[in-house]
């Protein structure tokens, strides 16, 4: 049996919050998404670089568009930092929507990032506070889809004022009068009593040290860079693993691609997209890490079954795919269906570690089995010496994998 952390103490959480937007029928058609500190959503962090990071990370790869939001759309809140491109925006454009709610200068700069951004695909959404803005601002109105704002009293002014916007579409700010709202050509609005309510999902958090990634971003910044070792590299950190397969499932825009091992979703991807992402990740994090005897367990694990792979006929890449969810799933004290439900997984590894059908199923029973000392129940293909031998030889990559980092 896999152990638990050494403390005992369960793994850190991370939680998103989504605020339901309905339309004019009352029906929920998209969500706010927005980085909480605590479970129960009292605190929302401050709109800094980090916290935006996490919350982008968070929803496009550790939970899943799919598990938050289902059909609806998004506004997922960004900086100007995103604006600029000082920090990637590491999706395609499509579903989520790029929110500035938060102040910020619209300098050349900015006003040049947004119109960029417009013209990749994204669509833009500005939460305008108070309801005031002065001229400086609406420059970008000219490149927005959306725009948030308090229901004004003078209804006419309003009119002829946003007339001359005419590809904007109204949210109403919370605490706005829907039927008021409506009448003035508002089209999006706080869910009311009768949607469902803002509320906070949470859900284990995978993380890994940040020295792991910058070596990864180093390699994808060279000249010779070989996918073969920006998987190799991917390989060795649990949580860029998992969420790289997440992302995978939506390289491309509006369809589901299934993956069969971490190398595929690495060329699927591309090198760009990829380090986009570790850049992303690596801002999120910050310091924290998995623990180590934590990913000690999940590595060996992985490293295990790529090495049993062969005796099975079992591709390697993909056992130690296999591996990997297994072991996360173990020590996030997960199922393992629920932790690959949203993974872009191909029937036999879902076969494998829902059911260990397959060859890839046998490699992990066989690992499992081994480890937890059941040898009499292992297929006779290998030896005891040959099970020794590969064991040994996991636990050593490990360690020297955890020692570099």
């Amino acid at each position: 049996m896999l152990k638990p952390f050494p403390d005992a103490s369960a793994p850190p959480l991370i939680h998103v919050g989504r605020e339901p937007l309905s339309d004019r029928n009352g029906e929920v058609v998209a969500y706010r998404l927005r980085f909480r500190d605590t479970a129960d959503g009292a605190e929302t962090t401050a709109a800094r670089t980090a916290a935006l990071s996490q919350l982008i990370v968070t929803a496009f790869t550790e939970f899943g568009l799919d598990d938050l939001v289902g059909p609806a759309g998004c506004l997922v809140t960004v900086n100007r930092d995103f604006l600029t491109g000082a920090v990637p925006v590491p999706f395609a454009p499509g579903r989520a929507a790029l929110l500035l709610a938060d102040p910020f200068v619209l300098d050349d700069a900015a006003l040049a990032g947004a119109a960029t951004l417009a013209r990749r695909g994204f669509s833009l959404a500005v939460d305008v506070g108070g309801g005031e803005w002065g001229p400086l601002l609406e420059p970008l109105f000219g490149l927005v889809s959306y725009v948030t704002l308090p229901v004004p009293d003078d209804g006419a002014g309003f009119r002829a004022r946003w007339a001359r916007f005419p590809g904007i579409h109204l949210i109403a700010a919370p605490g706005s009068d829907p039927a008021r709202a409506a009448e003035l050509g508002f089209e999006l609005f706080p869910a009311g009593s009768a949607s469902p309510r803002a509320d906070v999902v949470s859900r284990p958090r995978l993380s890994s040290t940040a020295t792991g990634r910058l070596r990864l971003i180093a390699s994808l910044s060279r000249e010779d860079v070989d996918i073969d070792d920006v998987t190799a590299a991917v390989e060795q950190d649990p949580a860029v693993s998992y969420r790289l397969l997440h992302a995978a499932g939506a390289a491309a825009s509006g369809q589901t691609t299934r993956v069969i091992s971490l190398r595929e979703a690495v060329m699927l991807l591309g090198l760009d997209r990829i380090q986009s992402w570790v850049t992303l990740m690596l801002l999120s994090d910050g310091g924290s890490a998995l623990d180590k005897h934590a990913a000690s367990v999940v590595l060996g694990r992985a490293r295990f079954c790529r090495d049993l792979a062969g005796a099975f006929d079992a591709p390697p890449d993909s056992a130690f795919t296999v591996g990997l969810l297994s072991g996360l799933a173990e020590i996030l004290r997960l199922p393992v269906s629920s932790l690959v439900a949203a993974l872009p997984l191909t029937e036999s590894l879902v076969a494998a570690l829902v059911g260990g059908e397959g060859a890839l199923g046998t490699v992990l029973r066989t690992a499992v089995h081994y480890a937890e000392g059941v040898v009499d129940r292992l297929p006779g293909v290998l030896a005891p010496p040959d099970l020794v031998r590969a064991q040994f030889n996991a636990l050593r990559w490990t360690n020297h994998l955890l020692a570099a980092a």
